[in-house]
Order: C-alpha cells, then sequence, then structure tokens
C-alpha cells in the first residue's frame, strides 16, 4: 500500500468502540478526501498537492475550497461564500471580517466568516477578476466562551489519536490554533501564508520553519469586535512563472513551518503546536512530523 493510501485508510481507522455515528462520519471524511486526491492528480504541482493532502488528513471537518464571484447573503449578510452549490457548504451568519489585506504578486485577502458550521477561515486572492480561497470551517478549539457559529458543533467527530474518533468538545482546548506546513499557497501569490486564531492572553507567535529561520507573525486582536484573536505570516518562496506576468511559488522548495509558538505579554511561553495530520491530529509538540515528501507512486 502506497503512502496516499495509507493516509486515507488513518483518517479514521476503524475501531471496535467506534459507533453507527462515528463510523459515517469516516467514510465520509474518507470519500472527501478520495474526491481531494483526485482532484489534485488530475492537476500540476507536487508541493500543492503533497501539502493539500496533509491538511485534508488533519480532521474530519475537511477544508471547504471555493472559487465565486457572489457577494451577498440576503440583505444584511455579505459574505464571499455566498453561492456555493454544494448543499453541505456552509451558510454565513454574518459578514466577512477581514483580518488582514495586502498584495503579493495578486491581491490576497485573510477572511474570517461567522457560519452554521463555525468560524470560517480563508485565504481569498483575486486573479484576472476571478476570486478563489482555499480554508475551512468547523470546530475551533480555542479558549474561551465563543458562540456557536464562532465555536462550531462539539458533538462533531475528531481524531484524538490516528485511530480515535472522539466529540470534538471533548479533546482540550488550546490558546492557539496549529498552523498548517506551509501548505497555504495559491497560484499568483508570490509568498507562502500562515493563518490562525488565538485565545485571548497570547501577545505574539514566532513561527519557527524548517530551514531554521523564525518568523515574528502579525497578531490581530478582536478585529470588528470578535470575541478571539488572529495570527499570520506571510514569507518568501522560491519563484516559478504562473500565467502571463504571474509568478507562484515554486514546487518543492522554500521552507515549511515547523512548529508555532505563543506567548503572553511577558515573554513566557503558553503553547507549543506543530502542523497537524493524521498522524499527529493534536499537533503535540512531541509528535510525528508530516511525511516529508509524501509518495507519489501510482
Amino acid at each position: 500500500m502506497n503512502q496516499i493510501d495509507e493516509l486515507i485508510r488513518s483518517v479514521g481507522a476503524d475501531t471496535p468502540a467506534a459507533d453507527r455515528a462515528e463510523h459515517d462520519a469516516i467514510d465520509a471524511a474518507r470519500r472527501s478526501l478520495r474526491a481531494a486526491i483526485a482532484a489534485e492528480q488530475s492537476g500540476r504541482g507536487t508541493r500543492n498537492r503533497r501539502r493539500r493532502l496533509i491538511a485534508l488528513a488533519a480532521a474530519l471537518v475537511l477544508a471547504v475550497v471555493l472559487s465565486t464571484a457572489a457577494f451577498g447573503v440576503g440583505q444584511d449578510i455579505v459574505s464571499w461564500l455566498a453561492g456555493a452549490k454544494d448543499v453541505d457548504a456552509p451558510v454565513p451568519t454574518a459578514s466577512d471580517v477581514v483580518v488582514a489585506s495586502g498584495e503579493a504578486g495578486v491581491p490576497w485577502r485573510i477572511v474570517a466568516t461567522a457560519s452554521d458550521q463555525g468560524l470560517c477561515l480563508f485565504l481569498v486572492i483575486e486573479v484576472s477578476g476571478e476570486r478563489g480561497g482555499s480554508g475551512g470551517c468547523g470546530y475551533r478549539d480555542i479558549r474561551g466562551d465563543l458562540p456557536p457559529d464562532l465555536r462550531g458543533n462539539p458533538s462533531a467527530k475528531c481524531l484524538a489519536t490516528p485511530t480515535t474518533v472522539v466529540p470534538c468538545g471533548s479533546l482540550p482546548r488550546h490558546w492557539m490554533s496549529a498552523p498548517g506546513s506551509g501548505w497555504d499557497t495559491q497560484g499568483g501569490l508570490e509568498r507562502t501564508f500562515a493563518r490562525g486564531l488565538l485565545a485571548e492572553g497570547v501577545a505574539s507567535v514566532e513561527l519557527v520553519l524548517t530551514d531554521g529561520k523564525t518568523v515574528r507573525a502579525h497578531v490581530v486582536e478582536r478585529p470588528d469586535g470578535l470575541p478571539l484573536n488572529f495570527y499570520w505570516a506571510a514569507f518568501p518562496c522560491p519563484l516559478r512563472p504562473y500565467r502571463g506576468d504571474l509568478q507562484e511559488c515554486a514546487e518543492d522548495d522554500g521552507p515549511d513551518i515547523e512548529m508555532a509558538i505563543a506567548r503572553d505579554v511577558n515573554g513566557e511561553v503558553l503553547e507549543r503546536r506543530v502542523p497537524v495530520w493524521n498522524g499527529n491530529p493534536t499537533g503535540g509538540p512531541n509528535g510525528p512530523a508530516p511525511p516529508t515528501p509524501l509518495s507519489e507512486t501510482p
């Protein structure tokens, strides 16, 4: 069995103790992951493919990827998530909150949206008039008293170990969300992005990269009054041609994120987390690192 098949199999391996709901959640996750793998294998880019597979395997609540120019949800809610055709797509309960924005080859925004599936956090870009984004929605394990459209459903299923599925709400809450493994790149972007959530009390975040360098992330406190904070960073990557005059991060080059460190105002470490994947679904700093690179043997 190659590593891709092993990755799919281990996203919620069957156990005698699993009940019917757990089996249904696991089966849905496997189907979604297989579909995502098929879509990725039909396109180009080992770097982005490997990173997305690792991210998709991180939990049973899989990332949502949309591309739509629609903006309105009713008359009072304005969200880029509007217009999604999938019946399982998140429904915004409030307008988008822009956490950060800028230009790195193409315009980009980090957007937070409360929804019926918990807080959604997306990196949204615009290329030649078309908008697209990558990110996810679901249960949020950040410390604090969060309303349902930010917290998400505590009874949703999460991986507690590579073979154990439990209600997400039974897992510990964290000072920070685990980082991606440097996978948040999109065509036309000339930087690798990292972003996540923070509990109140976190004053600074450091991202340790696989090349030994450390990047100080930006901390955004309670944007538009949301009762939680955010962190984000954008760091250079080797570039290659993308489309027309645009460039993108080159395949399998440049550093990934090895660890994120949250500190309080006095510089004391509150928590360390590493990129989550199905072999280390909680992002424990002493757990196994994601496979690098992920085998693509047929």
